[in-house]
């Protein structure tokens, strides 16, 4: 009987062990998800705070004029920040300030006239260097 008793003690603590290395093999392999997981959103956290993101919107004024408003969107300063609109029959630049350097959530205008016949869309490309890059370009398409 007691040769019995000691053996289920033995087989209770075995598995007992078995059981906390077994648990505490699953939590550390979550804790190093979570520290792998915290290290990626810490770098792009670093990478997010180098960048400048540059967009436009236009603002309708009284007859065919356009306020093209481009701002930086970005945590970071926008550098020879070169606005390209096409040469299109239809509408001319009045003002174009560029290059220019753009700070984080400011902006500049550049003044239009459209005509009649003019295209209601137009694509228009933005240059410019940031402390993440110092060749970015975008393209994006507004409405006239």
């Amino acid at each position: 009987m007691e040769i019995a008793g000691l053996v289920i003690s033995i087989i209770a603590l075995l598995l007992a062990l078995f059981t906390y290395f077994k648990h505490d093999l699953k939590i550390k392999k979550q804790a190093a998800l979570i520290n792998k997981y915290q290290i990626e959103k810490i770098e792009k956290e670093k990478t997010g705070e180098k960048k400048a993101v540059i967009e436009a919107n236009v603002i309708k004024g009284n007859k065919g004029t356009r306020q093209l408003r481009i701002y930086n969107k970005g945590k970071s300063i926008a550098k020879n920040v070169i606005v390209t609109i096409p040469n299109i029959d239809g509408f001319q630049v009045i003002n174009n300030p560029c290059p220019i350097d753009i700070k984080p959530q400011s902006g500049i205008e550049i003044s239009l006239i459209v005509f009649m016949g003019s295209p209601d869309k137009i694509d228009i490309e933005y240059n410019w260097s940031d402390d993440f890059s110092d060749m970015n370009n975008d393209k994006q398409t507004i409405q006239l």
